[in-house]
């Protein structure tokens, strides 16, 4: 950098707030960037930055915000930033879909495997999560306390979609609901969109969600749990108080063990 423009910018960048064109110049006698024979080098930098402006208008890298006092103009981009804003202009525009040929069976899969690493990363105490080779219990996921025997047995529903605003509707067979705090029901969503769970989930201790879920008849599955919740927290929504950060669910899981 030998151009009191270039040394400004670099500066102001670093800054991220504009600055007195004294200030400026100060900094950089300060760093060695700046040598000059003049004897008023702050007059020299305030006036090319004007001049800049002034010439250039709306293309210039600086904006003038009060007396002597200078910023970057946010407008402005360097040949890198044009190049950079068009590739990811090209992914803005770039759709992506998950396989139609994908089975209900293999979504829970997915979604099941998002949950155990959750699990498995996240917690202040190290947990093992397992996975019964048969759920036709309703239990797709063990989990156990590392050096105890405390475990919880999870249930683990899932819906994929894009529509951030509709609902998320399940139902659960009654009889594969075990009335006992060792036991909770995790709901998520998976976003097609972002290829990934959403950042929240429901998760509800068993007692808790049969005190509130509401009860439906189904001539094939009998008597079926229904759970209703909008994906937006309201003072309406019955749901809202299990509704945690994804991040939140391991330990949520280890203070459910503390009440077994």
């Amino acid at each position: 950098m030998n151009s009191f423009k270039d040394i400004a910018y670099q500066i102001l960048k670093e800054a991220g707030k504009p600055l007195h064109s004294k200030k400026i110049t100060k900094i950089a006698l300060s760093r060695g960037w700046l040598k000059t024979a003049g004897k008023t080098p702050e007059a020299t930098m305030n006036a090319q930055l004007i001049v800049d402006i002034n010439s250039k208008k709306e293309k210039s890298r600086f904006l003038k915000t009060s007396p002597a006092t200078f910023g970057l103009n946010e407008k402005f981009l360097t040949a890198p930033q044009i190049e950079e804003k068009k590739i990811e202009e090209k992914k803005a525009e770039r759709t992506y879909t998950i396989s139609k040929d994908i089975s209900p069976g293999q979504k829970g899969n997915i979604a099941e495997a998002r949950i155990t690493e959750l699990i498995t990363l996240y917690g202040d105490t190290n947990l093992s999560c397992y996975r019964p080779i048969s759920d036709d219990e309703g239990i797709d996921l063990i989990v156990k306390e590392k050096g105890s025997l405390k475990t919880m047995y999870i249930q683990v529903k899932s819906r994929f979609g894009t529509q951030f605003k509709t609902p998320f509707v399940a139902h659960i067979k009654k009889r594969n609901v075990i009335e006992h705090y060792s036991c909770a029901i995790v709901f998520c969503f998976f976003d097609e969109d972002e290829g990934g769970l959403w950042d929240y989930l429901w998760f509800i201790p068993t007692p808790e969600f049969i005190k509130i879920a509401s009860v439906v008849n189904n001539k094939k599955y009998g008597p079926l749990y229904s759970f209703v919740a909008g994906r937006s927290r309201r003072g309406t929504n019955q749901w809202d108080r299990f509704l945690i950060d994804k991040r939140d669910l391991a330990n949520g899981i280890i203070a459910q063990m503390k009440r077994i």
